[in-house]
């Protein structure tokens, strides 16, 4: 009697790896021009914990390359206190180009959110100064609380980046 050809081979291994890296890349679109990124992170528990540093990959393609820079919070309800601050650095390797210190208002007092949402409340807080870098690579941009308690409430921190053109 003929033999039952054999089994299709299972493509699902090879995509699955991939399926997972796709959450971990930050999105890209073209918006009038400029090339906006986004990319976030999730604390686990919804909890910031104090010297707990995020850090987002910026490449400079070139050393006129310039970027807008902000800070995203998005927070949920079990937010617990009306303001936060952070530092934000540019660095590559073991070296700071540029150090930034930012306070983001909640609220005039815990529970009077500023941005007021169903389930979510988000706060974005550009960066003083365009990004630039001395040359070209990837570097990377890193957030960090000031405060030494936890920022409790914290569905992600992210980043939103536009290139300059000039």
């Amino acid at each position: 009697p003929p033999s039952a050809p054999p089994p299709p081979k299972n493509s699902s291994p090879t995509l699955s790896p991939l399926s997972l890296l796709l959450p971990l890349m930050g999105c890209q679109q073209e918006t009038g021009g400029a090339r906006d990124y986004y990319a976030f992170e999730q604390p686990a528990g919804g909890v910031w914990k104090p010297r707990t540093t995020y850090s987002f990959d910026l490449l400079f393609p070139d050393r006129t390359t310039t970027f807008t820079g902000e800070i995203v919070l998005r927070m949920d309800s079990r937010l617990d206190r009306p303001r936060a601050r952070m530092e934000v650095r540019l660095r590559q390797d073991e070296t700071i180009l540029r150090r930034d210190t930012l306070q983001v208002d909640f609220a005039a007092t815990a529970g009077d959110w500023k941005r007021p949402g169903a389930l979510y409340h988000e706060f974005v807080l550009p960066l003083a100064r365009p990004l630039q870098a001395p040359y070209t690579g990837l570097f990377s941009l890193e957030v960090r609380p000031l405060d030494t308690i936890p920022l409790s409430g914290v569905a992600a921190i992210g980043l939103h980046t536009a290139e300059l053109r000039a």
